[in-house]
């Protein structure tokens, strides 16, 4: 069902894309990655291929770890509302977890260390008898912050679930409002987002790094938003600033998980050799993939369970656009 939120829609011809490239990528996947379970294509603001895999258009997915990069996006309206600073410590900024703390380090974690996963947090993803520590404490968020650094803030990036989960809180403690809450309003409201699933830590808080649920087409509008430099419609959700701030490369990643080594502000970045574009990743092959210079956004979902990587769909995707756009 299409509502007045969706983008319009055009073909795929009409809008600079091959209709049988696009029939072979549905080949492939019914063949190759019989995981996925839908694939959306946006290019000049219309939505131009949509494809759905054992799923219907209207039932929302977990977006698993893209729930990382709409923190971001939540993050920026926080900044922009000036209730938050990125350079500024987090405990100079919530002077109430300051007893909640062991290391002294943590009196020089920032923000931005917080987006860059640069905060010295052990990853859960190197480390899972420290993930399922974590994620069943009775608190994660007084586990997280009771935590001996592994490294020197900004010294090294390790994939940190808890550190956004962090993050997520002290936005919420610094707009005065449930992070849930704060995000209908700013963010998934302008965009005709209703409130959705958004499963929440044994402390009643949502989780910030994951869990959030949209669907296929609600996560194309955030891309959209992405594109279009923060705006949807008239109307500016996100600055401008702020997107370009937040995909720009800051840290090394880690490239295994998704064959990208730049990260930027929770945004993934395209790897050497491909299209530069931006990634929102989550376990199980959630993508929102945007890339400016061929005014694309490209969603894929997969079932949240290991399975291949597919990706590779979206990078011979805009190979394939790029191609055609210089002939």
């Amino acid at each position: 069902m299409v509502t007045g939120h969706d983008l319009p829609t055009t073909t795929p011809t009409e809008a600079g894309l091959d209709p049988g490239w696009l029939n072979s990528a549905v080949v492939t996947i019914r063949e190759r990655f019989p995981h996925v379970t839908s694939l959306l294509v946006a290019r000049d603001g219309h939505l131009a291929f949509e494809q759905y895999f054992g799923i219907q258009q209207d039932d929302p997915q977990d977006l698993q770890s893209v729930t990382k990069s709409v923190g971001s996006l939540l993050t920026g309206v926080a900044v922009q509302h000036g209730v938050l600073s990125v350079d500024r410590p987090v405990l100079e900024q919530w002077p109430e977890a300051v007893t909640l703390t062991r290391d002294p380090r943590w009196q020089r974690v920032t923000v931005g260390h917080l987006l860059t996963m640069t905060s010295g947090l052990p990853s859960e993803i190197t480390d899972p008898v420290y993930d399922e520590a974590w994620f069943h404490d009775a608190d994660p968020l007084r586990f997280t912050l009771g935590q001996t650094l592994s490294t020197e803030p900004g010294q090294a990036f390790h994939y940190s679930n808890a550190g956004v989960h962090l993050l997520g809180a002290l936005v919420s403690h610094r707009v005065g409002q449930p992070l849930e809450e704060f995000a209908q309003e700013v963010l998934f409201t302008p965009l005709g987002i209703p409130s959705r699933t958004w499963m929440a830590d044994p402390q009643g808080r949502v989780w910030g790094s994951g869990s959030l649920h949209l669907t296929p087409r609600e996560m194309l509008r955030m891309g959209q938003v992405v594109l279009q430099e923060g705006r949807w419609h008239s109307r500016s959700v996100v600055s401008a600033a702020w997107i370009q701030q937040m995909t720009r490369p800051r840290v090394k990643g880690y490239a295994f998980m998704e064959g990208m080594p730049d990260y930027g502000w929770l945004w993934w970045l395209a790897g050497s050799g491909e299209t530069p574009g931006w990634y929102a990743t989550g376990y199980g092959g959630q993508y929102i993939a945007v890339f400016p210079a061929l005014r694309l956004v490209v969603v894929m979902t997969g079932q949240v369970c290991d399975h291949p990587n597919h990706r590779s769909v979206i990078v011979d995707l805009t190979r394939q656009v790029a191609a055609a756009d210089l002939s």
